[in-house]
């Protein structure tokens, strides 16, 4: 499951509904908000709370809100789109049993312990009803590293939580730092949706972009890869000789080749001879094609996963974008791909 999330330090205007539109349509399903945030009004915070459960409802969108004991008082009273209170430090077990009886609950990833746990096994808590939440981190270097975050959640599922992780957005970085709002440090500044696809392989329920921005391009790529199962890959053409007769929508052999990505639809096509040129060393996001020299493989369009060297045989005409680069290692057997050519006007739409 894909969560954003929104903050109530900016205002729910026509830029938010449109915001939490786009984002409905590209496949998430659920949005992360916080009542405890430094707000000169309160009556602004409880206002906006409302305005952004309306536009949630309005988009079948699931609101989750993190709370302490203090601004709880800060909820609205009759809301009406379904709701999970994201529960910080300081409240009791027996207060997360009264609340979970109330709603769903998430509690810190963290700070789950076996004494919370058996405490709340032996109040009988229905832990369908409670998820663990990792936290994110917005001061770089304080992140959390990949062993122990896997190791974590391999814990927490075997007692039944539902866990969940953030990653950074690429578009209105959350202030005052702007620095990306990741749970893994690794994550920094990184391709949301391959973010997203190593939270999903490290055992993670739910994914959300801690930033309240996503660009509409990454928007798209989401819902191309989660919806349509199509990975949409950036490049820019050196020879556009061969890729512009290639069909829009590609495959990874079933046979997956450890080094590169082999394009089935290259060597399906009749071809003319095709001449050696650029034979450069093959970097990793490099767009190939082999040439004449290479006999029956000839036509055969790869792109490369790892570092090779240059080989006569072969041809460079292109290059996926390094933003992009971090998504081959995801390439698994028979994915579809849409290579989008980077240059004016063109939104990569399929």
């Amino acid at each position: 499951m894909l969560g954003f999330s929104y903050y109530l330090n900016d205002p729910i205007d026509t830029k938010a509904q449109m915001y939490f539109q786009q984002m409905a349509d590209h496949g998430f399903e659920e949005v992360f908000t916080s009542l405890h945030i430094p707000e000169d009004d309160p009556q602004v915070k409880t206002k906006r709370m409302q305005q952004l459960m309306q536009l949630a409802e309005n988009d079948g969108l699931s609101v989750v809100v993190d709370v302490d004991k203090d601004s709880l008082k800060y909820l609205p009273h009759n809301l009406t789109a379904k709701l999970t209170l994201r529960l910080d430090d300081g409240f009791s077990p027996e207060d997360i049993r009264d609340i979970s009886q109330e709603m769903p609950i998430a509690l810190n990833a963290s700070t789950i312990n076996k004494d919370l746990y058996s405490q709340l096994h032996e109040y009988q808590v229905d832990f369908s009803r409670i998820e663990a939440w990792h936290n994110f981190y917005p001061r770089p270097e304080t992140g959390l590293g990949i062993d122990w975050f896997a190791k974590r959640n391999r814990w927490l599922k075997s007692l039944g939580f539902k866990t969940q992780a953030f990653i950074p957005g690429d578009q209105h970085l959350r202030g005052p730092l702007k620095l990306g709002l990741p749970t893994l440090e690794s994550q920094r500044n990184k391709n949301p949706l391959a973010n997203t696809i190593q939270l999903l392989e490290l055992g993670t329920d739910k994914v959300f972009i801690g930033d309240p921005g996503l660009s509409t391009s990454m928007q798209h790529k989401f819902k191309q890869y989660f919806v349509q199962h199509c990975l949409v890959l950036d490049y820019q053409a050196f020879d556009e000789t061969v890729l512009s007769e290639l069909p829009d929508i590609l495959h990874n052999r079933l046979d997956p080749a450890l080094d590169v990505i082999r394009i089935v639809e290259g060597r399906q096509r009749r071809v003319p001879n095709i001449p050696a040129q650029n034979n450069v060393e093959r970097s990793i996001g490099a767009i190939t094609v082999d040439n004449e020299l290479y006999g029956r493989y000839m036509g055969e369009l790869q792109i490369v996963k790892t570092n090779l060297p240059g080989d006569e045989k072969v041809n460079v005409i292109g290059s996926i974008t390094k933003t992009d680069q971090s998504l081959l290692q995801y390439v698994g057997a028979g994915q579809k791909i849409f290579l989008n050519k980077l240059s004016g006007g063109n939104d990569g739409s399929i």
